[in-house]
């Protein structure tokens, strides 16, 4: 998993640098909207949105099937996850800037209730890892684009002593 984990870093480092930047942020200020951001899911500030992104900024759940363009398509998006997951922490544990864009990896903590890769769940804890890519434009998200594998976050149950 830290192989996997180290070549998709690596490959998003090397998208990075060769993308040319649309407008520079300054890498303390990109840094600073980035942890608003998570702390905005984080506290289900749905009104941080929108003075976190611009009007027509994408956001990408690639896991789950999600794109949506502005603050109310992500809202919306938001209310599903607090809906299925009341209790979630996100957590940047590793980020690094180009130009305008940053790069994070990041922990996800929840108990989940809903369907899933293992079929329907209630109250079931997960955790897992993920990385997102974001893009800046005059100090807000313009793009933002989650990278994980769902799966990952509902491994089997262990087998007891016995082996069941």
């Amino acid at each position: 998993m830290r192989k996997l984990t180290a070549i998709g870093m690596s490959m998003l480092s090397a998208l990075l640098a060769c993308a040319p930047a649309r407008q520079s942020a300054a890498p303390d200020h990109a840094q600073a909207v980035l942890e608003a951001y998570v702390q905005a899911w984080n506290h289900h500030d749905f009104a941080a949105l929108d003075t976190l992104m611009t009007a027509d900024a994408v956001h990408e759940d690639l896991a789950q099937g999600f794109r949506g363009q502005g603050p109310t398509a992500v809202k919306e998006f938001m209310r599903g996850v607090v809906a299925a997951e009341p209790d979630y922490v996100w957590h940047l544990t590793n980020s690094f800037t180009s130009g305008s864009r940053i790069a994070a990896e990041w922990t996800w903590t929840s108990t989940y209730s809903g369907l899933s890769p293992v079929g329907p769940v209630t109250n079931r804890r997960i955790t897992g890892r993920g990385a997102s890519v974001a893009e800046m434009e005059n100090g807000k998200i313009k793009r933002f684009v989650d990278y994980y594998d769902i799966a990952s976050f509902f491994p089997p149950p262990a087998k007891d002593s016995t082996g069941k």
